[in-house]
C-alpha cells in the first residue's frame, strides 16, 4: 500500500506541468448519509448525494419539477469491514442519474489508517467498474490520502482534514482503435474539510474541493480567406478546474464514528 502512494507522489510533478486551463462554474454538493453497525466489525451505510451547478443551464436532470434544479443525483449503498486495527475493506454500489448518461459504479476498496506526527493518516485504494448508459463499460483506480486531527471544542469535537485523490484509467473493458487519446490520470481532487460532531452520532461536514479533469482537445487548423492552410491543427492537453462547495450530514444509528472509517 505504501508503494502505491510513493508512486502517486512521484506523479504530482507531472500534473504540475504547464497545461491549457479552463475554469468551470462552481458546483454545490449536499449529501445525506446514514450508517448502521453490524456486529463488532461490520458497517452498512447509505448515501444520497446531489449536485447543483451555479450555472442553471447545467441543472437539467428533468425538464420540470424539483429535479429540474439538479445537475445530478446519486444513491450509494456500501459495506465496510474492519480487518484489523489498521486495515479496513469493503464494497460500494453507486447509481448516478443525470440528463445523460445514467451510470452505475461497482467498487471495492481497501483502507489503511496510521499516524504521522499526531495526525491521523488514512490511505485508500479503490477500484471502480463503471457501467454507463449506451457506452462500453470501463474501470479506474482511485488512490487517496488524508491527513487530519480530531480536536476538542468545548463539549464537542471538530476534525479539520485535507484529502488528495487521483483517479487513474484502467484498460478494463476498453476496445480502442487507436484514434481516441486519453490521459492516464484523468481527474484529481484536493479537498479541505471540517467535520463537526454535533452529538456522538450526528456529524456536519462542510468542505471545499478543487476538482481537476485532465483530457486532450483538438485545436482545428486555421485557413486564410482564400482557403489556404495557415496553421496546422493539433492535439493539446487541457485541464478543467471545477470549484466544489460541499456539505455532508452524517448520522450513525448505533455506533460512534471513527476517523479511520470511510463513512466518517
Amino acid at each position: 500500500m505504501k508503494k502505491l502512494y510513493v508512486i502517486l507522489l512521484l506523479l504530482l510533478p507531472v500534473l504540475a506541468q504547464a497545461q491549457s486551463k479552463v475554469t468551470a462554474p462552481t458546483t454545490i454538493w449536499p449529501e445525506l448519509q446514514a450508517s448502521y453497525g453490524l456486529g463488532e466489525e461490520g458497517l452498512l451505510f447509505l448515501r444520497n448525494g446531489y449536485r447543483i451547478n451555479t450555472d442553471g443551464d447545467f441543472n437539467d436532470l428533468k425538464d420540470s419539477g424539483i429535479l429540474s434544479n439538479f445537475e445530478r443525483v446519486e444513491l450509494s449503498l456500501g459495506y465496510e469491514h474492519t480487518l484489523s486495527e489498521h486495515w479496513r475493506g469493503g464494497a460500494i454500489v453507486r447509481y448516478a442519474a443525470e440528463d445523460y448518461p445514467k451510470t452505475t459504479f461497482y467498487a471495492l476498496f481497501l483502507r489503511h489508517n496510521g499516524e504521522v506526527k499526531g495526525l491521523y493518516f488514512n490511505k485508500q485504494l479503490l477500484f471502480e467498474y463503471v457501467d454507463q448508459e449506451d457506452r462500453d463499460a470501463s474501470g479506474r483506480f482511485r488512490l487517496s490520502a488524508e491527513l487530519g486531527k480530531r480536536l476538542p471544542l468545548g463539549s464537542k469535537f471538530i476534525t479539520p482534514s485535507i484529502n488528495y485523490e487521483a483517479m487513474l484509467r484502467s484498460s478494463l473493458g476498453k476496445q480502442y482503435d487507436g484514434l481516441i487519446k486519453e490521459r492516464t490520470i484523468d481527474r484529481t481532487r484536493l479537498r479541505l474539510s471540517l467535520n463537526y460532531e454535533l452529538t456522538e452520532k450526528l456529524r456536519l461536514n462542510p468542505y471545499f474541493m478543487r476538482q481537476t479533469d485532465y483530457y486532450y482537445v483538438l485545436i482545428p487548423p486555421v485557413y486564410s480567406e482564400q482557403g489556404q492552410l495557415q496553421e496546422e491543427g493539433y492535439t493539446t492537453k487541457r485541464n478543467r478546474i471545477t470549484p466544489v462547495v460541499g456539505l455532508e450530514l452524517k448520522y450513525t444509528i448505533n455506533r460512534a464514528p471513527s476517523t479511520a472509517s470511510i463513512s466518517y
